[in-house]
């Protein structure tokens, strides 16, 4: 994914899929910096890298 695709997350409630992982990370997508999305979810905030997203499911409103 693109940088400039994932800016459109920025504010929404995501179900986040990485390489390697069992289930997703359901967060609010903070912000786009570098090659990093900035992510939170009910206890953290983490920086996932975007060459290891696979894919984001964004619920329609």
């Amino acid at each position: 994914m693109t940088p400039k695709m994932l800016e459109e997350c920025i504010g929404k409630t995501a179900t986040i899929y990485t390489e390697g992982g069992l289930g997703g990370y359901v967060a609010t997508v903070l912000a786009v910096e570098e090659n990093f999305l900035k992510i939170e979810d009910k206890k953290n905030i983490r920086y996932l890298n975007i060459d290891m997203i696979n894919s984001i499911q964004i619920k329609k409103e």
